[in-house]
């Protein structure tokens, strides 16, 4: 049998190694912040939902930087609606970093659950100090695992690809240069002779 694995089972592989990581530094957040206050059980979080908000983010990310990298191509790659290439350069910058922080939204959305059952397991409950710290602490863990287990560092790339496109077509390179305007008809064009004209 050969050795050769799929790429698509090196990328789950991948992804399901990096959730692990995630699996551990949650679990053991909840279980330092519940050894030292009185519990009601043991906390359970929807694993699936947090993974989803995860996935989802990149895939949102991803999603708008391939459009913005189409998007900006037209002008510059076709000369298609060069005319309103500046328009379109600005959008492709603003999307274009847009599609770079839509992966930390979904990492940061993902951590809410996970506080709120957190702190329902504790008979103290939580103040608002120590939801902040344990919601920091979730949002660094998400933040790392979306960008390197989850796709996010593709996200990061379409963007600042598409972003680039975008100054360069607000800066008219290749084929967004807009075309000179035609000669109006019947306009002799002045020949500029260059050199000493010669004595008959």
């Amino acid at each position: 049998p050969s050795s050769f694995k799929p790429a698509s089972i090196l990328c789950a592989h991948y992804f399901a190694r990096s959730m692990f990581a995630a699996r551990i530094s949650l679990l053991a957040a909840s279980t330092v912040f519940v050894v030292n206050a009185c519990t009601n059980g043991t906390p359970q979080w929807d694993e699936g939902a947090f993974t989803g908000s995860l996935i989802g983010g990149s895939v949102g990310g991803i999603a708008v930087g391939i459009l913005v990298v189409v998007i900006a191509s037209l002008p510059l790659c076709c000369g298609v609606l060069k005319q309103f290439g500046k328009w379109i350069g600005a959008a492709s910058i603003i999307l274009g970093i847009l599609a770079i922080v839509i992966p930390a939204f979904g990492s940061m959305g993902a951590c809410g659950p996970w506080v709120d059952e957190l702190c329902s397991a504790s008979c103290t409950g939580c103040t608002s100090s120590q939801r902040s710290d344990i919601g920091a602490l979730c949002n660094a863990v998400g933040f790392i695992i979306v960008y390197l287990g989850a796709w996010g560092w593709a996200a990061i790339v379409l963007g600042i690809v598409g972003a680039s496109l975008g100054c360069c077509v607000c800066c008219g390179c290749c084929k967004a240069k807009m075309d000179p305007p035609p000669a109006p008809v019947g306009q002799v064009q002045q020949v500029q002779v260059v050199g000493t004209p010669t004595p008959a």
